[in-house]
Protein backbone atom coordinates (compact mmCIF):
# COMPACT_ATOMS: atom_id res chain seq x y z
CA UNK A 1 0.00 0.00 0.00
CA UNK A 2 1.38 3.51 -1.56
CA UNK A 3 1.35 6.35 1.45
CA UNK A 4 1.41 10.00 0.01
CA UNK A 5 1.91 13.15 2.17
CA UNK A 6 1.21 16.68 0.82
CA UNK A 7 2.22 19.44 2.48
CA UNK A 8 0.80 22.71 1.83
CA UNK A 9 0.84 26.63 3.26
CA UNK A 10 -2.57 26.74 3.30
CA UNK A 11 -5.36 23.73 2.96
CA UNK A 12 -7.43 26.57 0.79
CA UNK A 13 -5.08 26.93 -1.67
CA UNK A 14 -3.82 23.07 -2.89
CA UNK A 15 -2.37 23.10 -6.09
CA UNK A 16 -4.44 20.77 -9.05
CA UNK A 17 -1.43 18.39 -8.97
CA UNK A 18 -2.14 17.00 -4.68
CA UNK A 19 -5.89 16.86 -5.44
CA UNK A 20 -5.41 14.91 -8.36
CA UNK A 21 -2.64 12.64 -6.88
CA UNK A 22 -5.35 12.68 -3.77
CA UNK A 23 -8.18 11.02 -6.32
CA UNK A 24 -5.66 7.74 -7.09
CA UNK A 25 -3.39 7.44 -4.46
CA UNK A 26 -3.91 7.30 -0.44
CA UNK A 27 -2.47 10.84 0.40
CA UNK A 28 -3.19 12.77 3.56
CA UNK A 29 -2.73 16.81 3.49
CA UNK A 30 -1.30 18.83 6.25
CA UNK A 31 -0.17 22.30 6.70
CA UNK A 32 3.69 23.18 6.98
CA UNK A 33 3.31 23.49 10.70
CA UNK A 34 2.23 20.33 10.84
CA UNK A 35 5.08 18.42 9.20
CA UNK A 36 6.74 16.53 11.98
CA UNK A 37 3.36 15.05 13.21
CA UNK A 38 2.61 14.26 9.52
CA UNK A 39 4.34 11.16 9.28
CA UNK A 40 7.13 11.54 6.61
CA UNK A 41 9.05 8.83 7.98
CA UNK A 42 6.27 5.88 7.08
CA UNK A 43 5.53 7.95 3.48
CA UNK A 44 6.70 6.64 0.28
CA UNK A 45 6.14 10.73 -1.68
CA UNK A 46 6.33 13.88 -0.12
CA UNK A 47 5.03 16.52 -2.04
CA UNK A 48 5.60 19.86 -0.67
CA UNK A 49 4.08 23.36 -2.54
CA UNK A 50 6.46 25.96 -2.12
CA UNK A 51 4.80 28.48 -3.94
CA UNK A 52 3.57 30.33 -0.65
CA UNK A 53 6.41 29.42 1.88
CA UNK A 54 8.61 31.54 3.75
CA UNK A 55 11.76 31.11 5.72
CA UNK A 56 9.91 30.09 8.77
CA UNK A 57 7.88 27.82 7.14
CA UNK A 58 10.62 25.99 5.17
CA UNK A 59 12.91 25.78 8.16
CA UNK A 60 9.63 23.85 9.91
CA UNK A 61 9.59 21.57 6.70
CA UNK A 62 13.33 21.11 6.36
CA UNK A 63 13.89 19.94 9.90
CA UNK A 64 11.17 17.48 9.17
CA UNK A 65 12.77 15.92 6.16
CA UNK A 66 16.00 15.70 7.78
CA UNK A 67 14.06 13.22 10.34
CA UNK A 68 13.39 10.85 7.48
CA UNK A 69 15.35 8.50 5.55
CA UNK A 70 15.13 7.05 2.15
CA UNK A 71 11.75 8.93 1.37
CA UNK A 72 11.21 10.53 -2.51
CA UNK A 73 10.39 14.20 -1.84
CA UNK A 74 8.90 16.42 -4.30
CA UNK A 75 9.18 20.41 -4.55
CA UNK A 76 6.58 22.17 -6.59
CA UNK A 77 7.54 25.45 -8.18
CA UNK A 78 5.52 28.30 -10.13
CA UNK A 79 7.67 28.20 -13.47
CA UNK A 80 10.17 30.85 -13.93
CA UNK A 81 9.42 31.63 -9.88
CA UNK A 82 13.31 32.23 -8.40
CA UNK A 83 12.06 32.30 -5.18
CA UNK A 84 9.97 28.96 -4.89
CA UNK A 85 13.38 27.78 -6.68
CA UNK A 86 15.39 29.00 -3.79
CA UNK A 87 13.24 27.64 -1.37
CA UNK A 88 13.27 24.34 -2.70
CA UNK A 89 17.29 23.94 -2.93
CA UNK A 90 16.65 25.01 1.04
CA UNK A 91 14.52 22.09 1.31
CA UNK A 92 17.20 19.50 -0.43
CA UNK A 93 14.10 17.68 -2.28
CA UNK A 94 15.04 14.88 -4.69
CA UNK A 95 12.89 16.43 -7.40
CA UNK A 96 11.70 19.80 -8.19
CA UNK A 97 8.73 19.92 -10.45
CA UNK A 98 6.26 22.34 -11.84
CA UNK A 99 3.33 23.35 -9.82
CA UNK A 100 1.44 23.41 -13.54
CA UNK A 101 2.83 20.25 -14.44
CA UNK A 102 0.14 18.39 -16.76
CA UNK A 103 -1.46 16.11 -14.15
CA UNK A 104 -0.99 12.70 -16.83
CA UNK A 105 2.93 13.27 -16.51
CA UNK A 106 2.99 13.61 -12.94
CA UNK A 107 0.79 10.54 -13.03
CA UNK A 108 3.22 8.87 -15.00
CA UNK A 109 6.42 10.22 -13.20
CA UNK A 110 4.78 9.24 -9.99
CA UNK A 111 4.32 5.20 -11.27
CA UNK A 112 7.69 5.26 -12.36
CA UNK A 113 9.07 6.32 -8.60
CA UNK A 114 6.59 3.82 -6.70
CA UNK A 115 5.00 2.02 -9.28
CA UNK A 116 1.45 1.13 -10.24
CA UNK A 117 -0.89 1.72 -7.88
CA UNK A 118 -3.32 -0.63 -10.01
CA UNK A 119 -1.30 -3.65 -10.18
CA UNK A 120 -1.80 -6.18 -7.54
CA UNK A 121 1.34 -8.54 -6.16
CA UNK A 122 0.28 -12.10 -8.02
CA UNK A 123 2.41 -14.93 -6.32
CA UNK A 124 4.02 -17.57 -8.56
CA UNK A 125 1.55 -19.93 -8.07
CA UNK A 126 -1.48 -18.43 -9.80
CA UNK A 127 -1.90 -20.55 -13.20
CA UNK A 128 -0.67 -18.44 -16.22
CA UNK A 129 -3.95 -17.46 -17.98
CA UNK A 130 -5.60 -16.28 -14.94
CA UNK A 131 -2.32 -14.13 -13.80
CA UNK A 132 -2.79 -12.77 -17.30
CA UNK A 133 -5.82 -11.82 -17.19
CA UNK A 134 -5.69 -10.26 -13.73
CA UNK A 135 -2.78 -8.03 -15.07
CA UNK A 136 -4.76 -6.93 -17.98
CA UNK A 137 -7.89 -5.88 -16.42
CA UNK A 138 -6.05 -4.03 -13.42
CA UNK A 139 -3.92 -2.27 -15.95
CA UNK A 140 -7.07 -1.32 -18.04
CA UNK A 141 -8.94 -0.36 -14.88
CA UNK A 142 -6.36 1.63 -13.93
CA UNK A 143 -5.71 3.53 -17.33
CA UNK A 144 -9.05 4.31 -17.01
CA UNK A 145 -8.88 5.63 -13.93
CA UNK A 146 -6.18 7.85 -14.78
CA UNK A 147 -8.24 8.67 -18.14
CA UNK A 148 -11.00 9.76 -15.89
CA UNK A 149 -8.57 11.87 -13.55
CA UNK A 150 -6.58 13.68 -17.10
CA UNK A 151 -9.78 14.58 -18.46
CA UNK A 152 -8.86 12.27 -21.59
CA UNK A 153 -10.99 9.76 -23.21
CA UNK A 154 -10.94 5.94 -22.11
CA UNK A 155 -9.24 3.28 -23.72
CA UNK A 156 -11.68 1.38 -24.76
CA UNK A 157 -9.96 -1.32 -27.28
CA UNK A 158 -8.08 -1.85 -23.99
CA UNK A 159 -11.13 -2.75 -21.80
CA UNK A 160 -12.32 -5.14 -24.39
CA UNK A 161 -8.43 -7.28 -24.49
CA UNK A 162 -9.19 -7.42 -20.71
CA UNK A 163 -12.60 -8.87 -21.09
CA UNK A 164 -11.59 -11.16 -23.78
CA UNK A 165 -8.64 -12.42 -21.93
CA UNK A 166 -10.85 -12.68 -18.44
CA UNK A 167 -13.29 -14.98 -20.49
CA UNK A 168 -10.93 -17.43 -21.87
CA UNK A 169 -9.21 -17.80 -18.77
CA UNK A 170 -12.16 -18.77 -16.88
CA UNK A 171 -12.44 -21.68 -19.73
CA UNK A 172 -9.22 -22.54 -19.43
CA UNK A 173 -8.40 -22.28 -15.58
CA UNK A 174 -12.08 -21.66 -13.50
CA UNK A 175 -14.15 -18.74 -12.26
CA UNK A 176 -12.59 -19.62 -8.43
CA UNK A 177 -8.55 -19.14 -9.58
CA UNK A 178 -9.50 -15.68 -11.25
CA UNK A 179 -11.24 -14.78 -7.65
CA UNK A 180 -8.33 -15.77 -5.74
CA UNK A 181 -5.86 -13.50 -7.37
CA UNK A 182 -8.16 -10.86 -7.42
CA UNK A 183 -8.62 -10.64 -3.61
CA UNK A 184 -4.87 -10.02 -3.89
CA UNK A 185 -5.31 -6.30 -4.86
CA UNK A 186 -4.49 -3.86 -2.36
CA UNK A 187 -7.35 -1.74 -3.05
CA UNK A 188 -10.55 -2.44 -1.98
CA UNK A 189 -11.96 -0.34 -4.84
CA UNK A 190 -9.92 -2.36 -7.17
CA UNK A 191 -10.93 -5.61 -5.93
CA UNK A 192 -14.78 -4.71 -6.15
CA UNK A 193 -14.84 -3.64 -9.55
CA UNK A 194 -12.65 -6.46 -10.89
CA UNK A 195 -14.87 -9.24 -8.66
CA UNK A 196 -18.04 -7.57 -9.94
CA UNK A 197 -16.47 -8.04 -13.87
CA UNK A 198 -15.49 -11.82 -13.30
CA UNK A 199 -18.86 -12.34 -11.67
CA UNK A 200 -20.89 -10.70 -14.68
CA UNK A 201 -18.60 -11.98 -17.39
CA UNK A 202 -19.96 -15.73 -15.91
CA UNK A 203 -23.43 -14.79 -15.15
CA UNK A 204 -22.98 -13.90 -19.12
CA UNK A 205 -22.10 -16.82 -20.02
CA UNK A 206 -24.74 -18.82 -17.72
CA UNK A 207 -27.22 -16.16 -20.20
CA UNK A 208 -26.21 -17.36 -23.27
CA UNK A 209 -25.77 -13.73 -23.89
CA UNK A 210 -23.92 -13.11 -27.92
CA UNK A 211 -20.57 -11.87 -27.96
CA UNK A 212 -21.53 -8.07 -28.19
CA UNK A 213 -23.52 -8.16 -24.68
CA UNK A 214 -21.01 -10.32 -22.95
CA UNK A 215 -18.62 -7.00 -24.21
CA UNK A 216 -20.58 -4.44 -23.01
CA UNK A 217 -21.89 -5.77 -19.41
CA UNK A 218 -18.18 -6.83 -18.94
CA UNK A 219 -17.30 -3.12 -20.01
CA UNK A 220 -20.30 -1.45 -17.88
CA UNK A 221 -18.96 -3.99 -14.72
CA UNK A 222 -15.46 -2.77 -14.73
CA UNK A 223 -16.33 0.90 -15.46
CA UNK A 224 -19.70 0.50 -12.64
CA UNK A 225 -18.05 2.30 -9.63
CA UNK A 226 -15.21 4.55 -11.95
CA UNK A 227 -17.45 7.57 -10.31
CA UNK A 228 -15.72 6.75 -7.06
CA UNK A 229 -12.55 8.67 -8.03
CA UNK A 230 -14.64 11.62 -6.88
CA UNK A 231 -14.27 10.26 -3.29
CA UNK A 232 -11.63 10.21 -0.78
CA UNK A 233 -9.76 7.08 -0.49
CA UNK A 234 -10.11 7.71 3.24
CA UNK A 235 -13.47 7.57 2.68
CA UNK A 236 -13.80 4.53 0.42
CA UNK A 237 -11.22 1.88 2.53
CA UNK A 238 -12.17 3.20 6.13
CA UNK A 239 -12.13 0.32 8.43
CA UNK A 240 -15.29 1.97 10.75
CA UNK A 241 -18.65 3.07 9.66
CA UNK A 242 -19.24 5.81 7.68
CA UNK A 243 -20.85 8.71 9.02
CA UNK A 244 -23.87 10.24 7.36
CA UNK A 245 -21.86 12.56 5.41
CA UNK A 246 -19.46 9.86 3.86
CA UNK A 247 -22.30 7.87 2.94
CA UNK A 248 -24.11 10.67 1.40
CA UNK A 249 -20.62 11.28 -0.61
CA UNK A 250 -20.74 7.27 -1.44
CA UNK A 251 -23.95 7.65 -2.80
CA UNK A 252 -22.73 10.04 -5.44
CA UNK A 253 -20.88 7.69 -7.23
CA UNK A 254 -23.39 6.22 -10.01
CA UNK A 255 -23.83 9.87 -10.65
CA UNK A 256 -20.19 10.84 -10.89
CA UNK A 257 -19.86 7.66 -13.16
CA UNK A 258 -22.57 8.51 -15.32
CA UNK A 259 -20.80 12.05 -16.10
CA UNK A 260 -17.95 10.41 -16.66
CA UNK A 261 -19.19 7.85 -19.37
CA UNK A 262 -21.89 10.24 -21.13
CA UNK A 263 -20.58 11.04 -24.96
CA UNK A 264 -17.43 8.75 -24.32
CA UNK A 265 -16.17 7.40 -27.48
CA UNK A 266 -16.51 4.07 -28.25
CA UNK A 267 -18.91 3.66 -24.77
CA UNK A 268 -22.44 2.76 -25.70
CA UNK A 269 -25.48 4.44 -24.27
CA UNK A 270 -26.48 1.06 -22.42
CA UNK A 271 -22.70 1.04 -20.56
CA UNK A 272 -23.63 4.45 -19.28
CA UNK A 273 -26.90 3.05 -18.02
CA UNK A 274 -25.51 -0.17 -16.07
CA UNK A 275 -22.73 2.34 -14.79
CA UNK A 276 -25.49 5.06 -13.54
CA UNK A 277 -28.21 2.49 -12.13
CA UNK A 278 -26.57 -0.79 -10.48
CA UNK A 279 -28.02 0.37 -7.24
CA UNK A 280 -31.39 0.79 -8.00
CA UNK A 281 -34.17 -1.47 -7.10
CA UNK A 282 -37.16 -2.73 -8.20
CA UNK A 283 -39.47 -2.01 -5.57
CA UNK A 284 -38.06 1.98 -6.39
CA UNK A 285 -35.77 1.93 -2.88
CA UNK A 286 -32.64 2.30 -4.52
CA UNK A 287 -30.74 5.25 -5.73
CA UNK A 288 -29.77 7.37 -7.83
CA UNK A 289 -32.90 7.77 -9.75
CA UNK A 290 -35.27 5.59 -7.62
CA UNK A 291 -36.35 3.54 -10.89
CA UNK A 292 -38.69 0.63 -10.06
CA UNK A 293 -39.85 -2.66 -12.33
CA UNK A 294 -39.85 -2.31 -16.07
CA UNK A 295 -37.39 0.91 -16.05
CA UNK A 296 -34.64 -0.89 -15.06
CA UNK A 297 -33.38 -3.14 -17.81
CA UNK A 298 -31.83 -6.90 -17.80
CA UNK A 299 -28.43 -5.94 -17.78
CA UNK A 300 -28.48 -3.44 -14.72
CA UNK A 301 -30.41 -6.36 -13.11
CA UNK A 302 -28.00 -8.35 -13.64
CA UNK A 303 -24.85 -6.50 -12.69
CA UNK A 304 -26.85 -5.12 -9.35
CA UNK A 305 -26.69 -9.07 -8.67
CA UNK A 306 -22.87 -9.27 -9.01
CA UNK A 307 -22.49 -5.93 -7.36
CA UNK A 308 -23.98 -6.96 -4.21
CA UNK A 309 -22.44 -10.86 -4.25
CA UNK A 310 -19.38 -9.50 -4.62
CA UNK A 311 -19.50 -7.13 -1.84
CA UNK A 312 -20.63 -9.60 0.44
CA UNK A 313 -18.17 -12.26 -0.76
CA UNK A 314 -15.34 -9.84 -0.21
CA UNK A 315 -12.96 -9.51 2.77
CA UNK A 316 -12.38 -6.50 4.13
CA UNK A 317 -10.98 -4.57 7.19
CA UNK A 318 -14.43 -4.16 8.81
CA UNK A 319 -16.29 -6.99 8.02
CA UNK A 320 -15.75 -10.79 7.21
CA UNK A 321 -16.16 -12.69 4.08
CA UNK A 322 -19.32 -14.28 3.80
CA UNK A 323 -19.80 -17.70 2.05
CA UNK A 324 -20.82 -18.07 -1.35
CA UNK A 325 -24.10 -19.87 -0.16
CA UNK A 326 -24.53 -17.19 2.94
CA UNK A 327 -24.39 -14.45 0.28
CA UNK A 328 -27.00 -16.05 -2.29
CA UNK A 329 -29.26 -16.72 0.90
CA UNK A 330 -29.41 -12.83 1.41
CA UNK A 331 -29.94 -11.87 -2.00
CA UNK A 332 -32.92 -14.01 -1.85
CA UNK A 333 -34.23 -12.76 1.38
CA UNK A 334 -34.44 -9.32 -0.69
CA UNK A 335 -37.06 -10.84 -2.43
CA UNK A 336 -38.52 -8.66 -4.72
CA UNK A 337 -35.68 -5.67 -4.46
CA UNK A 338 -33.91 -7.58 -6.91
CA UNK A 339 -34.88 -9.82 -9.94
CA UNK A 340 -35.49 -13.16 -8.23
CA UNK A 341 -35.51 -14.90 -11.70
CA UNK A 342 -32.15 -13.80 -12.94
CA UNK A 343 -30.88 -14.91 -9.36
CA UNK A 344 -31.70 -18.37 -9.64
CA UNK A 345 -30.02 -18.30 -12.90
CA UNK A 346 -27.03 -16.64 -10.79
CA UNK A 347 -27.27 -19.50 -9.28
CA UNK A 348 -24.66 -21.75 -10.73
CA UNK A 349 -22.04 -19.23 -10.68
CA UNK A 350 -22.19 -19.03 -6.88
CA UNK A 351 -22.67 -22.43 -5.98
CA UNK A 352 -20.00 -23.17 -8.26
CA UNK A 353 -17.82 -20.99 -6.14
CA UNK A 354 -19.39 -22.33 -2.93
CA UNK A 355 -18.41 -26.15 -4.22
CA UNK A 356 -15.02 -24.87 -5.54
CA UNK A 357 -14.60 -23.24 -1.58
CA UNK A 358 -16.05 -26.65 0.18
CA UNK A 359 -13.74 -28.85 -1.82
CA UNK A 360 -10.72 -27.51 -0.69
CA UNK A 361 -11.99 -26.73 2.90
CA UNK A 362 -12.19 -30.77 3.02
CA UNK A 363 -8.75 -31.04 1.02
CA UNK A 364 -7.38 -28.62 3.82
CA UNK A 365 -8.85 -31.21 6.70
CA UNK A 366 -10.66 -28.01 8.20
Amino acid sequence: MFKLVLLVKNLDHCPLIMHKLGQLYPAELFEYGDAHRAGLFAADLVLIDVSESEDADTETVRQALSETRNVTSVALVRPNNRRDEVQANSLGTTLVWSRIRPVKTVLKDVERLLGSYSMPEIPGDVPPATRKSVQAVSRALGDCVTSAISDEPFPVAQIGRAVDLTLSSFRVEGLDAWTAAVQMHHSHTYCHSMLVTGYALAFADVMGMTVDERARLGTAALLHDVGKVFIPLSILDKAGKLTDEEFAAIKMHPVKSRELLFGQPGISDEVVDIAAHHHEYLDGSGYPDGLKGDEISRSVRMLTICDIYAALTEKRAYKPALSPRQAYGILVDMGRKIDQGLLKMFRQVAFEADRVATVKRKAGGF
